[in-house]
């Protein structure tokens, strides 16, 4: 990943902006920070866990970048607001926000707790709207700003085993439709992320392990966003090749369902052998736990 420094783009148009990613300590956050390194960008790095977070912006320091690091969690008032006003305090500006922190948990509806429920929304959809607010009202007193919002490939391709997840990623995709027109006077573009699966914790995080789909290169994913940054336009899928595949499936309903059903049913393969290590890890905890007492 750090291979981004050994040539530094020169008279790069993000030199020096102040570019702001929630949560970057890990995952497409921390690939986009280190493709984001060669043009030598202000980087304001947000994340809840402290030492991945401080890690990130050490190697970023070393690649000779101004990095301002922020342990914060999105969905706190407080945090949000810190997140602004230490941008704003420390580097004057904020020229790129990127809404990236993000949940993604498998689940069927039906058994879905509702605390799951309510960090789903509230991660993925309440508090990224909240911080663009507070985002764009800067960007709107400076005259210029870019508003870059990650959805997923899977907001166009609806799977059940994903519900909450996904109606989270479908609302991110409406809502920067939605603002677009409204944020273009005032020189805001705002732009959306629809990756498909990359190569993250993401998989882990979602309680779906080692899935039988395949996963693609979160460096490439990076750059694409990096590149998305330096020309901005309104949707990014990706890879590519989804972009076809999902115009196609919104055509045809009996192809959608098909291609839809093919994603579920890795899904719950993935999610159904996670849940059955995770039995038999806590059936052997138990037994020890008996063994010692």
């Amino acid at each position: 990943m750090h291979n981004v420094r050994d040539k530094e783009v020169k008279d790069s148009p993000i030199r020096d902006k102040v570019i702001v990613i929630t949560g970057a300590s890990s995952g497409i956050g921390k690939a986009v920070s280190f493709a984001l390194a060669a043009h030598k960008p202000k980087m304001v790095i947000v994340a809840r866990r402290k030492k991945k977070l401080m890690q990130t912006a050490g190697s970023l320091k070393r690649m000779g970048l101004k990095v301002l690091p922020i342990v914060a969690d999105v969905r706190d008032s407080e945090d949000r607001d810190k997140i602004i006003d230490l941008s704003i305090s420390v580097f004057e500006s904020i020229d790129v926000f990127i809404n990236n922190a993000g949940l993604g948990k498998v689940n069927l509806f039906l058994e879905q707790p509702e605390r799951e429920i309510n960090e789903l929304i509230e991660t993925n959809v309440l508090s990224l709207i909240k911080l663009t607010q507070k985002a764009t009202k800067v960007m709107k007193d400076q005259g210029y700003g870019h508003i870059i919002n990650l959805s997923s490939s899977l907001a166009m391709l609806p799977t059940y085993p994903f519900a909450v997840y996904t109606a989270t990623k479908a609302a991110v995709k409406v809502f920067s439709d939605c603002i677009r027109e409204e944020l273009e006077g005032y020189g805001i573009k705002v732009s959306t992320v629809l990756p498909g699966p990359y190569g993250t914790e993401f998989n882990q995080v979602a309680n779906i392990g080692k899935a039988s789909f395949k996963v693609y290169d979160v460096i490439k994913l990076a750059q694409e966003i990096v590149n998305l940054i330096l020309k901005p336009k309104e949707n990014l899928i990706l890879p590519k090749k989804f972009g076809p595949l999902i115009w196609f499936t919104n055509l045809s309903k009996k192809f959608k369902k098909t291609v839809t059903s093919g994603i579920a049913a890795q899904i719950m393969a993935g999610k159904l052998e996670t849940d059955k290590k995770l039995a038999s890890e806590k059936e052997i905890f138990e037994a020890e736990i008996k063994i010692t007492t």
